[in-house]
C-alpha cells in the first residue's frame, strides 16, 4: 500500500512538475501589445487600436506568428465607391478574379463621404530582430462594420448593356457599411479589411514606435435592391502612412 502510494504521489509530481515547466516555455514565448495608430493621405485617414500576440517559433524569437483584435475608424470626404462584387467587377469569382482585368464597362459609382468603424480579427507574421526591431504585416480576416446611414450620388456606366428602367442613374442613393467583413483576397472580399505593413522599435523594455503603411478596403451597401445589374455593394480601396505607439503587455 505504501509503495502504490508513492508511486501515486511521484507520477503526479512528474506530471505537474512537466506541465508547470511546458506552461512556463509557452508563456515565455507569447509576447503581447496594444497598439494604437493613425495613418492618412490627401483624401483619406483612419485610426486603429489593436490588441494582438505573438508566439515566438524558433528558440531565439527571430520569427513570429500571430492574432489580434483591430477596431478601425475610416474617413474621407466625396469618395468614388465603385462596384464591388468581383463577378460584375472582374467577370469571374474566384481565383480567377485575382487576375483578371478590372472590366470599366462594368463600373458604377456611388460619390460618398464615408464614416466606418470595423472590428476584426487578424492574423500576422514578424521578424524580431535583437528584440529592438519587429518588421511584420497583419491582415484582418473575419469582422462585423458600424456606421451610420449615408446619402451618395450614383452614376451607372453608359455603354454597358444595362437596363436602367427606374431612371437610377445620377439619382441619390442611401446606403450603410457592409456587414459582415470577409477576406476572400481580391474583389471577391466583402465589407471593410485592413492590411498592415509596419516596423517597430522598442524603445524600453514597455514603449515602442511603430510606422509603416495600411491598405483599406472599405465598403458601403445601398438600401435600394433596383439599381443596375442588381448591384448594392460598392468598394474604396485606399493606402495610408502609418505612425503608432506600441505597449507591451508584461506578464
Amino acid at each position: 500500500m505504501n509503495k502504490k502510494i508513492l508511486l501515486y504521489s511521484s507520477l503526479s509530481a512528474l506530471l505537474f512538475a512537466f506541465s508547470s515547466t511546458t506552461f512556463a516555455q509557452t508563456t515565455a514565448r507569447l509576447v503581447s501589445y496594444v497598439d494604437v495608430a493613425g495613418a492618412w493621405n490627401t483624401a483619406t485617414w483612419s485610426a486603429n487600436a489593436q490588441y494582438h500576440q505573438y508566439l515566438k517559433i524558433d528558440r531565439k524569437g527571430l520569427f513570429q506568428v500571430g492574432w489580434g483584435i483591430r477596431g478601425t475608424h475610416f474617413r474621407g470626404n466625396n469618395l468614388p465607391f465603385i462596384t464591388a462584387p468581383a463577378s460584375q467587377s472582374r467577370g469571374k469569382t474566384g481565383f480567377s478574379a485575382l487576375s483578371a482585368p478590372l472590366l470599366l464597362r462594368n463600373i458604377d459609382t456611388l460619390q460618398v463621404s464615408a464614416g466606418i468603424t470595423s472590428f476584426n480579427f487578424n492574423l500576422g507574421i514578424q521578424l524580431s530582430v535583437f528584440d529592438k526591431v519587429d518588421i511584420g504585416v497583419n491582415a484582418d480576416i473575419l469582422g462585423l462594420a458600424l456606421g451610420g446611414k449615408k446619402s451618395g450620388f450614383y452614376s451607372s456606366t453608359t455603354g454597358y448593356n444595362k437596363v436602367d428602367s427606374l431612371n437610377l442613374h445620377q439619382t441619390y442613393q442611401q446606403a450603410k457599411p457592409t456587414s459582415p467583413n470577409v477576406q476572400l483576397l481580391g474583389d471577391n472580399a466583402v465589407g471593410n479589411l485592413t492590411t498592415e505593413i509596419y516596423a517597430r522599435l522598442h524603445i524600453t523594455e514597455r514603449l515602442g514606435l511603430k510606422a509603416g503603411y495600411v491598405f483599406n478596403t472599405n465598403e458601403y451597401r445601398t438600401s435600394n435592391k433596383q439599381l443596375v445589374a442588381d448591384v448594392r455593394r460598392f468598394r474604396y480601396r485606399s493606402d495610408m502612412f502609418l505612425v503608432g505607439v506600441t505597449f507591451k503587455v508584461l506578464r
